[in-house]
């Protein structure tokens, strides 16, 4: 687990608050990769990711076709991944069709992606380019810190030998937690995938003195008051997501009319009042048991806190 083992009087709540609050920094430092290596747009970059994660879908649930494709220097043919329609994508992401479809056809014309009979795929010379290589590695690094963090507690040992160079299985799995928490957040606050980066984005910078603080707010099931929670600028959230300063506002100001934010001393928060929401508290208990399935295949991969 990222967080360290509870009191018998310690709320199930509160470890989930605090597991909460520390994935999100591996949540937002993936953002971040991810923008640098595809170098697009944000949603162009949801497209690329979301394509080639149903492509590959296959090697994160074969264990056999996954550990052939491992590697870094792995990379499967294309003729071994499962296309995928815009529709599908659309679907997943929240996002309108049409505006999948445009930026899919960015992606076809700039040659990171290819119509084939059944739908769309990443190809194999997407993932071979030097940004993407550096990604693979940085991916890894980011990966071990979230393991560190976690301390082991959550996973069983390792037995058998090592495995091997497995950065690009790691990557797969992390692209899985990345797309399915930002869903789990998206169906918990009911918003598009923008909305839900936003959202995430606001929350961290929130209560980032607190993330790793167990002692911060034991008894407080919602973490710290709205006096007590950093506000962050608009400027401020669009950079951290390499948003478009306009793009950025426009979805603050839609989530201050829908109650999710709220002003605060010349930025933003998110408010105690939803952090208490019952569906949000039911998410971050799914975002618990999501984080740690994701440190138990990593640890199945031999991926172990440093030392361990």
């Amino acid at each position: 687990m990222i967080h360290p083992p509870q009191d018998s009087a310690s709320s199930p709540i509160d470890s989930r608050r605090l597991t909460a609050r520390q994935s999100a920094e591996y949540f937002l430092n993936i953002v971040r990769l991810l923008d640098k290596a595809v170098d697009r747009d944000l949603v162009t970059t949801l497209t690329f990711l979301s394509i080639a994660r149903a492509n590959m879908r296959v090697f994160t649930t074969d264990p056999a076709r996954a550990m052939r494709y491992a590697a870094m220097d792995a990379v499967p043919p294309d003729s071994e991944r499962t296309p995928v329609t815009v529709y599908a994508i659309a679907k997943e992401l929240g996002i309108p069709y049409e505006t999948v479809r445009r930026h899919a056809a960015k992606l076809r014309k700039e040659g990171l992606c290819e119509a084939v009979p059944g739908g769309l795929i990443i190809p194999n010379s997407a993932f071979l380019y030097p940004g993407m290589l550096e990604a693979v590695s940085a991916h890894w690094a980011l990966t071990q810190d979230l393991v560190n963090s976690a301390g082991g507690s959550a996973t069983p040992p390792i037995s058998g030998d090592p495995l091997g160079d497995v950065s690009r299985q790691v990557v797969r799995l992390g692209v899985n937690y990345f797309l399915d928490v930002l869903a789990l957040i998206g169906r918990t606050l009911e918003v598009d995938a923008l909305a839900a980066l936003v959202m995430r984005a606001v929350s961290f910078v929130n209560i980032e003195q607190h993330a790793y603080a167990p002692e911060a707010y034991p008894d407080v099931p919602v973490g710290p008051s709205d006096g007590e929670r950093e506000p962050v600028s608009v400027y401020a959230v669009a950079k951290t997501l390499s948003l478009p300063y306009e793009t950025t506002r426009r979805h603050v100001r839609r989530l201050m009319e829908q109650g999710l934010l709220e002003k605060s001393g010349g930025g933003v928060i998110v408010p105690e009042r939803v952090s208490a929401r019952p569906q949000v508290l039911a998410g971050i208990g799914e975002l618990t048991a999501r984080t740690e399935a994701y440190l138990a295949r990593l640890a199945e991969l031999g991926v172990r806190p440093t030392g361990v």
